[in-house]
C-alpha cells in the first residue's frame, strides 16, 4: 500500500508566500492553510512517498535556513512530519490542489476548478491523487519544458518512462508529437493516467501501459525519463536501445551533485551526444542527443 509524506509547517507570517512556492516547486500537490495567529502561518502538504521524501525533506530544511540567514531576528520555523497511509488520503487533496501555471503555455489544473486562461494557454487537466507527477515537482517542469524544445518539430514521437500520472505523456501529445507511449510498472498510476488522458482528450496520440521498459520492442524519436538517480543509471541500456538515431534523450529527477556522474555514465557508451543541462532549485534535467 502506498503511503503518504505529511508535512506541517508553523512558520513566521513573514515567510509564508516563500515557504508555500518552494514547497510547490518541490512537488506538494497543493498547500492546506490551518488557523494561525497574527505572527505565525500553519501550512500542511502532502507529498507521496516514493523515495524522495528524504531529499525534499533535506532541502526544505536547508532553505528555512537560508531564510534564517537573511533574517535572523525572526523566529525559527517548526516542522512536524508523518506517514498516511493511502486509504486515508480519501479526497483532502480536492480541498487545496490549485491551477499552476508550469510554462507560459501549460496550465495544470484539477478537473474541478474553473479558470480563466489567457491567449494561447493550454490546460493540462491532473487528478494527482495516487501518482507522483502533479505538473508542480520541478523535475516534471524541467522535463516539459525540455520537451517543448525537442518537440518544435512535429509528428514525432516519444516515450515517457515512469509516466506516474500521465502529465509528460498529455503535454507531448499537446505539444505536437504523433505517436506517445507512457509506461510505468506502478498499476495505480497506469490508471490514474489513463483516467487524465482521456480527460484532457489525447486517447488516439497516447497509449499507457503497465509494464517495464523491456516490454516494448519499438523505437522513439524523444526518449523522456524522470524518476530516480538509480533507475536512470540502471536502465541506460534499454533506453538507449528505444532511441533512434538522432533521437533525443531528456533525464531527470536527480539532483544538481548527482549530474555529473550520470552524464558520464551516458556518454562514456559513445553512442550519445551530450546537449545540455537545465537546474531549476537542486533539481537538474539532461539532454543528449544519439549519434
Amino acid at each position: 500500500m502506498k503511503r503518504w509524506l505529511v508535512v506541517e509547517l508553523l512558520i513566521p507570517e513573514e515567510f509564508g508566500e516563500a515557504v508555500s512556492n518552494f514547497l510547490i516547486e518541490q512537488g506538494a500537490t497543493g498547500i492546506e492553510e490551518l488557523d494561525g495567529d497574527l505572527k505565525w502561518e500553519r501550512l500542511r502538504t502532502y507529498f507521496p512517498q516514493d523515495g524522495r521524501e528524504e531529499r525534499i525533506l533535506h532541502a526544505l530544511h536547508r532553505y528555512l535556513k537560508s531564510l534564517q540567514k537573511i533574517a535572523p531576528e525572526i523566529p525559527r520555523a517548526k516542522i512536524k512530519t508523518a506517514s498516511l497511509p493511502e486509504q486515508d488520503w480519501g479526497e483532502n487533496w480536492k480541498r487545496f490542489f490549485k491551477p499552476v501555471q508550469v510554462t507560459s503555455r501549460f496550465v495544470v489544473k484539477p478537473p474541478w476548478s474553473k479558470i480563466r486562461l489567457k491567449r494561447g494557454q493550454i490546460p493540462i487537466e491532473i487528478t494527482p491523487g495516487m501518482a507522483f507527477g502533479t505538473g508542480t515537482h520541478a523535475t516534471t517542469i524541467l522535463c516539459i519544458q525540455a520537451l517543448g524544445e525537442e518537440l518544435q518539430k512535429r509528428g514525432l514521437s516519444v516515450l515517457d518512462v515512469g509516466t506516474g500520472s500521465g502529465i509528460l505523456s498529455i503535454i507531448a501529445a499537446k505539444s505536437g508529437a504523433k505517436a506517445v507511449w507512457g509506461i510505468d510498472i506502478d498499476g495505480v498510476a497506469v490508471e490514474n493516467a489513463k483516467e487524465n488522458v482521456e480527460k484532457n482528450q489525447v486517447l488516439d496520440i497516447v497509449k499507457i501501459r503497465k509494464g517495464s521498459i523491456g516490454d516494448l520492442h519499438k523505437k522513439f524519436n524523444v526518449v523522456v525519463a524522470n524518476i530516480d538517480l538509480k533507475s536512470l543509471r540502471r536502465m541506460r541500456k534499454p533506453l538507449l536501445n528505444h532511441l533512434k538515431n538522432q533521437g533525443f534523450l531528456i533525464l531527470s529527477g536527480i539532483l544538481e551533485k548527482e549530474e555529473e556522474r550520470l552524464r558520464e555514465h551516458y556518454l562514456k557508451t559513445g553512442l550519445l551526444r551530450w546537449i545540455k543541462v537545465v537546474q531549476r532549485e537542486e533539481w537538474v534535467c539532461l539532454t543528449f542527443k544519439k549519434k
